[in-house]
């Protein structure tokens, strides 16, 4: 029969940081306060179970694993205690698979993020996302025509519709006005839009490598390229992707 290794403090920090301190299924609080003082309403969930029955052998068998060891903190994830006790009785396929993909996807950003540091971008695109985020005015009326749009070509059925639906439209309102910023940063930095382009383009490829899902690609450039700019807006930088997108450095 296998123990359960205690979870130290480093390993209780890094669980409730995965979770933003929400518990990934009820989105319910893991701390709460009283009294000036802070407690934990939440445990360390095993998604594989670490002692399985016969029956939840038989039950998961076949079933992919996110480590070999039931202790090892992938598979592991900070549950409220409510849903904690309601994963494990009575434990079931579907939820089992629910809980895996939502672990897995939260270590497939945590590998994403470790690579933010290795993919800089030139500081001139500072300037257009500042420029978008202030400057772009509502009496702005030029729009790319719809016949001119590749997403239709390039989207998978990874991508969701919403999701596309957003890149349509920001590709549609906003691509020429970013085109034009380009231009002008171009006048004043020579060979900038070049070299952002394939930054962007670089960072893509190091995502394929390890990522199919073009949802998600999507959101982790959008998070990269808020990460390396330091700008808080992050539709500012995903109406960016959506210029890449459009203009074949992504997708």
């Amino acid at each position: 029969m296998a123990e359960r290794k205690p979870l130290g403090k480093h390993e209780n920090a890094i669980l409730l940081s995965e979770v933003d301190s929400l518990c990934p299924i009820c989105a319910k609080p893991l701390i709460y306060e009283k009294k000036g003082r802070k407690y934990k309403r939440w445990e360390g969930a095993h998604i594989y179970p670490l002692n399985p029955t016969e029956e939840e052998k038989k039950l998961l068998k076949g079933e992919k694993k996110l480590h070999e060891d039931v202790n090892h903190l992938n598979n592991i994830i900070a549950l409220c205690r409510d849903c904690h006790k309601e994963f494990d009785n009575p434990r079931t396929v579907e939820e089992y698979r629910e809980l895996f993909s939502i672990k897995k996807n939260i270590l497939s950003k945590n590998e994403t993020r470790t690579k933010y540091h290795d993919h800089h971008i030139e500081n001139e695109i500072k300037e257009v996302i500042t420029t978008l985020v202030e400057g772009f005015g509502e009496g702005y009326s030029q729009q790319l025509e719809m016949n001119a749009l590749r997403l239709d070509e390039k989207a998978d059925k990874s991508l969701t519709p919403i999701t596309k639906r957003r890149i349509r439209n920001e590709i549609r309102d906003y691509y020429l006005y970013i085109q034009e910023q380009f231009r002008q940063l171009d006048s004043n930095y020579p060979q900038s839009f070049h070299r952002i382009a394939l930054q962007v383009s670089l960072f893509y490829s190091t995502l394929t490598k390890t990522e199919t899902s073009q949802e998600v690609i999507y959101t982790q450039l959008t998070e990269w390229l808020s990460k390396v700019t330091g700008n808080s807006s992050l539709g500012a930088c995903g109406i960016i992707i959506s210029f890449f997108i459009q203009n074949c450095e992504v997708f």
